[in-house]
């Protein structure tokens, strides 16, 4: 069973009680202070995720968890290390905001609309076209993967658009 996910500075505490995830931020504060670290309770954050089965649900409440004597709130949707991870263990959101920022193609194509072709295709290549997490969504709605695509499909075919017309004031 894995508990902890680290990279650099940032922790997943992972636990199947409340309990066992309180003892882990004890000994999380515990083995913090030995190294003379602290974790910041104001960026520390809760996530319940429920059973897929909804019968072994056992509560929909849980006490607060505790970090420094400071209560950690809960959360519904986070960010961790560019990826948003929700409570329903759908990756809809994390395709909203990788669409969303597939939309700076048009900023692209408007800020830089002078520059050479060799400039603008390693521009679009660079900041539309890097999916840089889109190899972790295993669960999402076939309505938010269709949009997606259809953002891309739209991306190039409007940054194409503005490189055909380049070419055809050059000739």
């Amino acid at each position: 069973m894995v508990n902890i996910l680290a990279y650099a500075d940032d922790l997943v505490l992972l636990a199947p009680s409340w309990r066992a995830l309180q003892q882990l931020l004890d000994k999380l504060q515990v083995k913090a202070g030995d190294i003379d670290m602290c974790c910041n309770s104001k960026k520390t954050v809760c996530m319940i995720f429920s059973p897929k089965c909804r019968s072994k649900t056992v509560t929909y409440r849980f006490p607060n968890f505790t970090i420094n004597n400071e209560q950690l709130s809960f959360v519904n949707e986070f960010k961790y290390l560019g990826h948003i991870i929700n409570n329903s263990q759908l990756d809809d959101a994390d395709i909203y905001r990788e669409r969303i920022i597939l939309y700076r193609c048009n900023m692209l194509a408007r800020r830089f609309y002078s520059r050479a072709v060799a400039v603008k295709l390693r521009l679009f290549k660079s900041f539309c076209l890097c999916f840089y997490d889109v190899a972790l969504w295993n669960n999402f709605t076939a309505g938010s993967l269709y949009k997606f695509r259809s953002a891309y499909v739209k991306c190039i075919k409007d940054f194409l658009d503005t490189l055909s017309f380049i070419v055809l004031l050059l000739c």
